[in-house]
């Protein structure tokens, strides 16, 4: 076994025991959407530090899961979690546009949260965008 999410899935179709490998951690991720009249937004960055280049991107989806709109960009950036910022402010701004009243923001970056929560966090570069 690999440890990967598809072993795990397969594994636990035939109701079997499983024991993970003492190095790897496998968490079973399952989207929820969101209630009617919301749109729920995924975002994620990424950052390679050799290139100093990253990517963001996210996803927009109504109640039943339908895309309504998604995006994604490269950028010169320092740092994974600038690219994470990134796509929570561009993801806003096209919320902004589109007009949507009510939205979820998920994201994976627990100081992305910490920064929604305490915009003095947020670099200078980053709030004069």
């Amino acid at each position: 076994m690999h440890n990967s999410v598809q072993d795990l899935r397969i594994i636990k179709s035939f109701a079997a025991e499983y024991r993970l490998g003492r190095a790897s951690r496998v968490i079973e991720v399952v989207w929820h959407p969101p209630v009617i009249g919301w749109v729920k937004i995924n975002s994620d960055g990424a950052w390679k530090h050799a290139e100093g280049v990253g990517g963001f991107g996210a996803v927009f989806r109504d109640f039943k899961g339908h895309v309504l709109g998604a995006f994604s960009s490269n950028i010169d950036i320092p740092s994974s979690v600038a690219a994470e910022m990134m796509a929570v402010i561009v993801a806003i701004e096209l919320d902004w546009v589109r007009d949507w009243k009510h939205i979820w923001l998920e994201v994976d970056s627990s100081l992305v949260l910490d920064y929604l929560r305490s915009l003095l966090l947020v670099h200078w570069y980053l709030r004069v965008r």
